[in-house]
């Protein structure tokens, strides 16, 4: 089966800025009104091949990324593409194929998180946003990270457990400098892949993503957000491997837990696998587009 190639589209985003993203549409289809996953980092083979296989509209969007862009920014890019699924220039760029009522966000790791966050409305009102929660199906999350106050991202470490070296500060310095260019996507070729690690070796990721604010991280703790009740949760389907060593499993098993204790279900599929596995080409994800199938039906 072969890749469709994508629709490129460029946007403005409310704040001034120029969001890009990416949309897959069937190559055919009967389908009157099509169904979208709008996901947000990274993406394996199944997501490319998921509009002929699924009949679904993908939407990849890409989001300015830290330390040079910081909650709220981060946050209203992503609630910035989901408004604009809903705009007449989506639809014109789709030829009226789309259905945008029809909604789940996902992603993998970080764009797991994303999704969880937008897709329950957590972390909108510290951001001062609109929450775009109704606009959302389901939600279905890949390894995602979900607690900020967790230890894994705030110990520092010798080095992070699954990498074979320290990470020296000079080799991420211009990375890490709050006033270089503001960018939205990493080639994987650039020293810049690198930084997730120096990050997990530092324990640094909250200040990351909020230095410089006055939010503090819980507003963006899902597990914590779920249970206090300040949201409903959406249907959601979570998928995390149990030997995962860049995001822990537990990371996982905190918003399901939080779920259950609410008395929402989700569909939560254990799988005895590392970070990343969904980019080889052996995973089909079979369950998680089950449950897209379901949410939009």
């Amino acid at each position: 089966m072969s890749t469709p190639q994508p629709i490129e589209l460029v946007f403005r985003h409310v704040d001034g800025i120029d969001i890009s993203m990416d949309i897959y549409l069937p190559k055919e289809t009967s389908a009157k009104s099509i169904p979208v996953i709008l996901w947000w980092h990274g993406g394996g083979p199944h997501l490319a091949l998921a509009p002929d296989r699924h009949q679904l509209c993908v939407v990849s969007a890409d989001y300015r990324l830290a330390p040079q862009s910081r909650f709220p920014e981060i946050l209203s890019d992503c609630k910035a593409a989901v408004d604009f699924l809903h705009s007449p220039s989506f639809q014109a760029a789709t030829n009226n194929r789309v259905d945008a009522s029809k909604l789940v966000v996902s992603g993998s790791s970080a764009g797991g998180w994303l999704a969880l966050l937008v897709g329950n409305g957590i972390g909108y009102e510290a951001c001062g946003l609109e929450a775009s929660a109704s606009q959302v199906r389901g939600i279905a999350a890949i390894y995602p990270i979900s607690d900020l106050n967790d230890p894994f991202w705030t110990d520092k470490k010798e080095k992070a457990a699954y990498f074979e070296r320290v990470i020296a500060h000079e080799e991420m310095a211009e990375y890490l400098d709050p006033n270089a260019p503001k960018v939205a996507s990493s080639s994987l070729d650039s020293p810049r892949w690198m930084f997730y690690t120096y990050m997990v070796q530092e324990g640094i990721l909250a200040d990351l993503l909020l230095g410089g604010t006055s939010i503090p991280p819980e507003e963006f703790s899902v597990g914590p957000q779920i249970k206090i009740g300040r949201f409903t949760p959406a249907p959601t389907y979570l998928v995390h491997g149990t030997i995962d060593t860049k995001v822990p499993f537990s990371q996982a098993t905190a918003v399901v837990d939080a779920y259950k204790e609410k008395g929402v279900d989700v569909d939560f599929h254990v799988m005895e696998v590392e970070h990343g596995f969904d980019v080889a080409g052996m995973y089909r994800l079979d369950r998680m587009y089950d449950f897209v199938e379901k949410v939009v039906g």
